[in-house]
């Protein structure tokens, strides 16, 4: 739990979850990787796309309703990354949880998905690991969507937290440094992490009504703290992905709210390096556009997505 503070709380937070069941239609799939049995879901057919959640460390569950924006030619497959949901291993170390090992598990994915290529949608962090598989594998991306991505270095991170906390209440502070000692003291790490969350949720949104009634609803469980201290860590040594996305001629969509404590800027930098990319902001929505603009939201990724061959990825 000593990530919570010293890994910067940006980290942790990209992706707080509205905890969405999971579909009694969504068939369960799984593959061996180095020893380690790493989970999906897919719903419905079609061409298929990856959703990549945030974090790191964060459970998939909620980019379901992200998914639910897209037509229904589409199967949806929700990767449970390293570390997250039922992917988990027996212990995590600074040897098995990389950035370069959390890429080949999505390149394995492919591989026993048997497809040529990926159509990938990440949020937040899982924009940032979508990037750095397009870095890696720049032959292997048939598409990508970026929703309130992270940057392709970790620079973002000097400004980010102070946008979040710009915004939060004296109240909100209060609740964030009681449970952040509370974590220190040994509290149950489940319990002190998503009360954190509870308490600097408003800091992501523009309409903080809508950014309480997210933090109502929050479920314990759904943050691996291990996976993300691990992984920032690492990143914080490694991560610098701006030469592969020059390399990049596919179709890609970068999504950001005009109120995303991530800054224009973040998305700015990725849209002058991928040539091939389209950027559209959203007006009045944070770091969740389909939470507050829905109708906005789900208009821009129609437009992105129609003109596509249906058969891509094949």
């Amino acid at each position: 739990m000593h990530s919570l503070r010293s890994h910067n709380i940006f980290f942790l937070l990209w992706c707080i979850i509205l905890f969405i069941p999971v579909s009694s239609r969504a068939a369960d799939g799984s593959f061996h990787r180095d020893g380690v049995e790493l989970y999906y879901r897919t719903a419905g057919s079609g061409t298929p796309v990856i959703f990549l959640s945030g974090g790191p460390g964060i459970d998939v569950d909620y980019m379901m309703a992200v998914a639910e924006y897209l037509p229904e030619s589409y199967q949806r497959v929700f990767f449970e990354q390293r570390g997250t949901g039922r992917s988990q291993l027996s212990s995590l170390t600074p040897a098995n949880m990389t950035l370069q090992i959390v890429v080949d598990d999505l390149e394995a994915l492919r591989i026993h998905l048997k497809l040529e290529r990926l159509f990938l949608i990440g949020h937040s962090w899982g924009g940032m690991l979508a990037m750095a598989y397009a870095g890696a594998y720049p032959e292997r991306i048939d598409a990508m969507v970026l929703i309130g991505s992270g940057g392709p270095t970790v620079q973002f991170s000097e400004w980010f937290d102070d946008n979040i906390r710009a915004r939060l209440r004296p109240e909100d502070l209060e609740a964030e440094r009681y449970w952040s000692e509370a974590a220190k003291r040994g509290d149950d790490p489940k319990k002190t992490s998503v009360e954190i969350m509870r308490a600097i949720i408003p800091g992501y949104f523009f309409d903080r009504a809508k950014g309480l009634a997210l933090a109502a609803e929050l479920r314990e469980g759904i943050f691996n703290p291990e996976v993300d201290a691990l992984l920032t860590q690492d990143m914080h040594n490694s991560y610098d992905v701006r030469a592969g996305l020059q390399l990049l001629t596919r179709p890609v969509l970068i999504i950001q709210g005009h109120q995303d404590p991530i800054g224009g800027e973040t998305a700015g930098e990725i849209h002058s390096l991928i040539k091939s990319s389209t950027l559209k902001y959203i007006r009045q929505a944070g770091h969740f556009p389909w939470l507050e603009q829905p109708d906005d939201f789900r208009r821009i990724l129609t437009e992105f997505v129609d003109p596509l061959p249906k058969t891509r990825g094949k």
